[in-house]
């Protein structure tokens, strides 16, 4: 079986995720293509190497030239369900994002059906969804591991006004998961990284597997560490 350490030292959100698995060899043309047979259209997803603290590591750049960025959980639905993915991938793409939609309605006291994903719905969050669901698939990884997560603090602009960090849409779906503080100011952990995590992956030590290959996914941001996540790629017997 193939396992997924992600490495989330530094924290987790969806672009960090999807560059992690490209730098793990994944054929991205191929994922470009599934995402634009979900009716996806205007984007181009490109990758740079870029030098954080000396590791060479893979940034995935999306360049988005049209978009419609207050999408309901039931248009994401039918976007996924119509696409040309397996049937792993809708199933886990969508649990993704009802994970969200259910994070989001808890904090805001309205239903699923009445959230507007803002940022979550705008293209490029979807492209780092949908398209780390299709990477995870490709790899056919079979378990994701992570460590005990980085709590950091300050603030964060975004479509509900400035909210502090974490968000409150990330603890309410890392509910349960160990977190320690980082001493970081700064948001480390997205509300799409978190929903990542809650769907896709357990917490717990190093697990005991044959190391493959190792991935550094780059972040945007630079808050005094390493801004990356490391991908370990293993076996198991």
């Amino acid at each position: 079986m193939k396992i997924l350490y992600w490495d989330a030292f530094a924290g987790i959100s969806g672009d960090m995720a999807l560059s992690s698995l490209v730098a793990l060899g994944i054929d991205l043309e191929n994922v470009t293509a599934q995402l634009k047979s979900c009716g996806l259209t205007g984007f181009e997803i490109g990758t740079k190497k870029v030098t954080v603290e000396g590791i060479e590591s893979i940034q995935v750049d999306v360049k988005v030239s049209e978009d419609v960025s207050h999408r309901r959980l039931q248009d994401i639905d039918r976007m996924i369900q119509n696409g040309a993915l397996s049937t792993r991938t809708k199933e886990n793409s969508i649990r993704v994002f009802r994970a969200l939609a259910e994070a989001e309605a808890h904090i805001h006291g309205v239903s699923t059906e009445e959230v507007h994903f803002h940022e979550v719905g705008a293209v490029d969050s979807i492209i780092d969804i949908v398209g780390t669901c299709l990477a995870l698939d490709e790899l056919d990884i079979g378990q994701i591991v992570i460590p005990v997560l980085p709590w950091s603090r300050g603030f964060v602009q975004c479509a509900h006004g400035i909210l502090p960090v974490p968000a409150p849409a990330v603890l309410e779906l890392l509910s349960g998961f160990e977190m320690k503080d980082s001493g970081i100011t700064g948001e480390l952990i997205t509300p799409t990284g978190a929903a990542l995590i809650k769907v896709l992956a357990k917490q717990g030590p190093f697990p005991e597997m044959t190391v493959l290959k190792t991935g550094y996914g780059a972040g945007s941001h630079y808050y005094g560490l390493p801004n990356i996540l490391r991908s370990v790629l293993g076996e198991q017997k």
